[in-house]
């Protein structure tokens, strides 16, 4: 990431937003979950649909609602009536039952929808060897951290290469990244991402022409 993009109003006004919500307690990141994506959807399905897409960009928000809500289901001290409150207020389902065992319930379902896409702990940064369907967590140029799957391992020329997606991408559509590797016994593997547009055609061409 540029000087320039990490000294824009925008980019600090965005990394503040992120730092005080992953700092933020249990309460107000459940809360905060709930109302960007259970408030605005009709549906859980809808929810579904608009956890899939943050997926693709930015999973912070999704983390940070796991452990708020995770939190509130398991503090036995919290009031009654604010698990109900979080629930038609903050989720904005007024059709429920008032009661905390609807409103438990349901935050039980939404926190079942985040937990089909995000593993239990998130996986620390990096890769130590590429894996065919294994998933990474890497940065794009703008230093951004991706979840990234491998969907191949082809050598071209002298080098070797994998092929990834997005975690929950087509294999056939992309968008594919490229990285080239090297794994030599007793040395720590290395990696770097491949930029150059001629190179990643040709470990697509290799790829998809390979048995």
């Amino acid at each position: 990431m540029t000087d320039d993009i990490k000294d824009s109003p925008a980019f600090k006004a965005l990394k503040a937003r992120m730092d005080a919500l992953k700092n933020a307690p249990p309460l107000e990141k459940a809360r905060t979950f709930l109302k960007a994506y259970c408030a605005v959807n009709s549906t859980l399905e809808e929810v579904d649909d608009q956890i899939r897409h943050v997926l693709g960009f930015n999973s912070i928000s999704l983390w940070t609602g796991i452990a708020g809500l995770e939190t509130v289901l398991a503090d036995t001290h919290l009031p009654a009536s604010t698990l109900v409150s979080l629930v038609r207020e903050d989720a904005n389902r007024k059709e429920l039952p008032a009661t905390p065992a609807a409103a438990r319930q349901y935050l039980e379902q939404v926190l079942g929808l985040l937990r089909k896409y995000l593993p239990k702990e998130p996986e620390v940064e990096g890769v130590a060897g590429f894996g065919i369907d294994e998933v990474y967590n890497l940065r794009d140029p703008a230093h951004t951290l991706e979840r990234l799957r491998c969907i191949d391992v082809v050598g071209v020329g002298n080098g070797s290469f994998a092929l990834l997606v997005p975690e929950h991408a087509s294999d056939d559509e992309g968008p594919f990244t490229v990285y080239r590797y090297e794994a030599v016994f007793g040395q720590p593997f290395k990696y770097d991402r491949v930029t150059d547009a001629d190179l990643i055609a040709k470990v697509l061409e290799a790829s998809r022409s390979s048995p």
